[in-house]
């Protein structure tokens, strides 16, 4: 009985010994491992980047500035003007407020 166990172990050892060289020799390519990774170009085209908001006057396009945000930044530090500016509209409670400018 022991050399039957015995026979049985050194076959398994042997075949996992074959397998883990039959690995070794394999390519990078077929490798679980190499599947992982992708190129950069690859990725470049699965990934785009947003596009920089260059302000105005610049060759590069994009969106314009927004001519009230100057007010809106005003009218917002004003808890009275900010209110208004909820009911009737931001450059309605900007006049009432601050006058025509």
């Amino acid at each position: 009985m022991k050399p039957l166990v015995l026979l049985t172990l050194l076959a398994l050892l042997a075949l996992g010994l074959c397998r883990r060289a039959a690995d070794r020799s394999s390519s990078a390519d077929d490798s679980p491992s190499s599947e992982a990774f992708i190129s950069r170009r690859a990725s470049a085209q699965v990934v785009q980047r947003q596009k920089r908001n260059y302000g105005y006057g610049s060759s590069v396009y994009a969106a314009p500035p927004d001519p009230l945000e100057a007010k809106r930044e005003v009218c917002e530090l004003n808890p009275d003007c900010d209110e208004l500016a909820d009911q009737v509209g931001l450059q309605e409670a900007y006049r009432r407020y601050y006058g025509f400018v």
